[in-house]
């Protein structure tokens, strides 16, 4: 049978699915507008707009030279961003309601050698952060020294300087999590070929093995690769993410969207009935993408928990696109990063194929 036959079986196939998505509003919620909304609300939770540094209120009632002086160390710190309050009870509500990473009231009489009020937010990861850089500030004053750098440095005794929070860090997290989810709820449609009898039909039809598997998977991947240049064209546009090297992008991108399509080859085996899928699916997405950096940096995370972080492959490829962002990282640079999400989905596909002929002819 000719290639060219064999291609337009394969885009026919395409074209009905994509028609089919088009047709399904509440599959297009889901695969575009749930992504997007979870990255507004998390990303502002984290920081929103802003730089890696913290938002901080000051409320200067001692107007003293060491109070000054302070308050210019702070501002000149890369790390925090100075907002003037006149009211303390403002300066709290805005701490309480996440405007402000931290509160900071200076007493009146206050000389350098009285303890300072400071709110901070327990629900803000950079609540500890923010105590040091505090700390750092007052003993350099008691010491009457020059401004020194500390780098900070995390449990894991990863990634040192500014913290990454914000939408930068959330656009990428949530591709990299609603992909997985993508991948393992697209499992729906080799269950239902099975349960319908359809899948043997296919098996006994003048086929070689490669056209079903694309068949199989060109779905769910359209479906990715549409999911995930969405969520970076509405990054960039509504959250203004700079994703840094075109090619790392499109090939970290491409080593994700592979990934999500291994999960439909291996889980559409595992699972045994759809409902298994719907219920489960999203479930264990959401656990590796925790295990992986997809809900928090593993920058705060225990050293044990950084390196069983490892197994996860959303780990590799956050390490990659945060590396972009943050790190203005080049190809060359995350090309090991990027070599491990391929890895990663090679097995998992293999392992699928594997099992997945033997499924399908029951």
């Amino acid at each position: 049978m000719p290639l060219s036959h064999s291609l337009n079986v394969i885009f026919g196939a395409a074209a009905v699915s994509g028609a089919g998505v088009r047709r399904d509003r509440r599959r297009l919620l889901v695969l575009f507008l749930l992504p997007t909304l979870v990255m507004a609300i998390v990303g502002f939770a984290m920081g929103g707009y802003s730089s890696a540094s913290f938002e901080v209120g000051l409320v200067d009632r001692a107007n003293t030279s060491e109070s000054r002086a302070l308050a210019a160390a702070l501002v000149s710190n890369e790390r925090y961003q100075i907002r003037d309050y006149t009211n303390e009870e403002r300066l709290k509500l805005a701490v309480f309601r996440g405007r402000m990473n931290a509160g900071i009231l200076i007493p009146p009489g206050w000389h350098g050698d009285q303890n300072l009020v400071v709110y901070l937010s327990s629900a803000s990861a950079g609540a500890a952060i923010m105590r040091a850089g505090i700390n750092t500030e007052l003993s350099r004053m008691a010491r009457g020294g020059q401004p020194f750098e500390i780098p900070i440095r995390y449990p894991a005794g990863g990634h040192a300087g500014v913290p990454r929070l914000g939408f930068a860090y959330t656009a990428p997290a949530n591709l990299v999590l609603f992909v997985m989810v993508t991948g393992f709820v697209s499992a729906l449609t080799i269950l239902q070929l099975r349960e319908s009898g359809i899948s043997r039909r296919l098996l006994a039809a003048p086929r070689r093995t490669w056209e079903l598997l694309a068949m199989l998977a060109i779905a769910p991947a359209q479906q990715m690769i549409a999911q995930a240049v969405f969520m970076i064209v509405a990054a960039r546009f509504f959250f203004g993410i700079h994703w840094g090297d075109t090619l790392g992008l499109v090939l970290i991108t491409a080593a994700v969207t592979s990934l999500g399509v291994a999960i439909v080859l291996l889980m559409g085996t595992v699972f045994r009935t759809r409902q298994q899928a719907t219920a489960l699916g999203p479930w264990i997405a959401v656990s590796i993408g925790m295990l992986g950096g997809c809900m928090w940096p593993l920058e705060i995370v225990p050293p044990f928990m950084k390196t069983l972080a490892r197994l996860s492959p959303a780990s590799w490829a956050m390490n990659a696109y945060l590396g972009l962002i943050f790190d203005h990282a080049t190809f060359s640079e995350i090309a090991p990063d990027i070599a491990m999400v391929f890895a990663f989905a090679a097995v998992i596909a293999t392992a699928g194929i594997v099992r997945l002929r033997p499924q399908l002819s029951r």
